[in-house]
């Protein structure tokens, strides 16, 4: 019975693959019928437009406007290769193109200040320098009276604890014979005086405010002192103690007190005049073009 049935149902497979087989042959009888094979769609196109080869090589479509740029990049190149007023553009080794002479490291050079600074100052000024003696280098010599450029690098204004003001000059570049070098120094006497670490400070305030805080008990210790004296000689002698020890004690207590005050006195403002004579002291050697 088994097998009768596998056999029945085998028989009904295979007679729908048929089938299916024969409705798609009778579906692709109805297209060509309906439809030239022969003919394709292609045979109706417009034929392309003709081009040369040399046109199309000639034109780069990935790189559009390349061209000017770099053409852009190479001019602001020449530009700045030119526009030795910005220091950051000098070169600190001589170029092949002119000849240099060395100065070493350290070396000091007297100069005089073209340009007042002080602590009102911004920074980024650009500063002027005259050297006051030639240079001398070997063979070759700067003449007196040579510019050199600098820039104030750090400023600020009198501060608590008594300090002053301060303003710190570097001198950046030198000028000679129509070339500008790099010329990079500190200053390290002004006026024949010492600068430490390069900054130019106020004097410190923080004695004067000790100072300033002791006047009022300075102040009432006289007035009862004097007082007391005038009531010895008189009949109230004996109230003399009573005016004299609040002064003495005021005295003794505003001493103490005043070094604490003082930490909020400030001290001086700074102000380099015109023509102050200065020396600057190089931090790198320098390659004088000429």
């Amino acid at each position: 019975m088994k097998r009768i049935f596998l056999i029945f149902i085998f028989i009904f497979l295979f007679s729908n693959v048929s089938y299916s087989i024969e409705a798609d042959d009778s579906v692709d009888e109805i297209i060509k019928r309906q439809y030239n094979a022969s003919s394709t769609e292609s045979s109706k196109l417009p034929s392309l437009p003709k081009t040369s080869p040399k046109s199309i090589e000639s034109k780069n479509f990935f790189d559009i406007g390349g061209s000017n740029q770099q053409t852009k990049k190479q001019t602001q190149t020449q530009k700045n290769n030119s526009n030795y007023a910005n220091v950051d553009n000098i070169p600190k080794t001589p170029q092949k193109s002119t000849k240099s002479f060395k100065v070493n490291r350290w070396r000091k050079v007297n100069a005089k200040l073209l340009t007042p600074v002080s602590d009102y100052s911004k920074v980024g000024k650009q500063v002027t320098f005259v050297t006051l003696e030639p240079l001398y280098s070997m063979s070759y010599e700067i003449p007196k009276g040579t510019k050199i450029n600098g820039t104030v690098v750090k400023v600020h204004s009198p501060q608590f604890l008594g300090n002053g003001g301060l303003v710190s000059v570097k001198s950046e570049y030198i000028s000679y014979k129509g070339y500008q070098s790099y010329f990079e120094g500190n200053i390290v006497n002004l006026n024949h005086k010492h600068i430490f670490l390069n900054n130019i400070k106020g004097k410190r305030g923080y004695i004067k405010g000790i100072s300033r805080a002791m006047k009022p008990g300075k102040t009432f210790y006289k007035k009862s002192l004097n007082l007391t004296k005038k009531m010895i000689k008189g009949p109230f002698a004996i109230l003399s103690p009573i005016v004299y020890i609040p002064g003495a004690v005021f005295i003794v207590a505003d001493g103490a007190v005043s070094p604490f005050i003082a930490v909020f006195s400030k001290g001086d403002r700074i102000y380099v005049p015109k023509d102050t004579q200065v020396t600057i002291k190089l931090v790198s050697p320098s390659f004088v073009e000429y």
